[in-house]
């Protein structure tokens, strides 16, 4: 992990922690997500979600992380579709899954 992703992650878990959510406990999902994160603030400036983003990026429509739809998405299944934010329940199962989390990657 690079400093920078270690400091998009640090920025995650203060959103978290904002809105009573934990992050992913699977540190690989997590720091995939925030190397994605970290190419988009690097090239235009802001942490605009990889997993909702078009290719090529648009600055004008594409979210920024956290999106407007985030709490939606984990009041609906646990987690957001980025698999970043979590519910503490939602995250309590999912580590009990061995291997659930591993194989989820953001398609970003």
């Amino acid at each position: 992990m690079t400093e920078r992703q270690a400091e998009i992650i640090e920025y995650l878990k203060k959103v978290a922690d904002r809105f009573g959510y934990v992050l992913n406990p699977d540190a690989r999902t997590l720091n995939l997500v925030a190397g994605y994160m970290d190419e988009n603030k690097v090239k235009h400036g802001k942490y605009f979600c990889p997993c909702k983003q078009h290719y090529p990026l648009d600055l004008v429509k594409d979210p920024v992380c956290p999106c407007s739809s985030f709490k939606d998405e984990i009041l609906r299944n646990g987690h957001c579709e980025c698999h970043v934010f979590f519910d503490p329940d939602a995250a309590a199962k999912a580590r009990r899954a061995e291997g659930l989390l591993a194989a989820v990657t953001c398609p970003g």
